[in-house]
């Protein structure tokens, strides 16, 4: 049996690639789901869907570097 907090796991190491659209229809579905259901991870999302609007703007350019994404991901991962 899959716990919340599993279930909430698996998500927030995959919302990145979600939020990027690079996540097959059927992954994408799952955590479309989930966040309808879990306000903490909907929160999560939403904030890093910000932060990344935000960096967008300021960087001036179309896509975040690569390794600013990287370091980004790391700090979440370890929140």
């Amino acid at each position: 049996m899959v716990s919340l907090q599993d279930d909430c796991r698996k998500v927030l190491e995959q919302v990145e690639r979600y939020l990027d659209g690079e996540l097959e229809a059927a992954a994408r579905l799952e955590i479309d789901e989930h966040l309808e259901a879990c306000g903490p991870c909907m929160d999560r999302s939403e904030f890093q869907r910000s932060l990344k609007e935000l960096l967008r703007a300021k960087c001036g350019c179309d896509e975040v570097p690569p390794q600013v994404l990287e370091r980004l991901r790391s700090t979440l991962a370890h929140l």
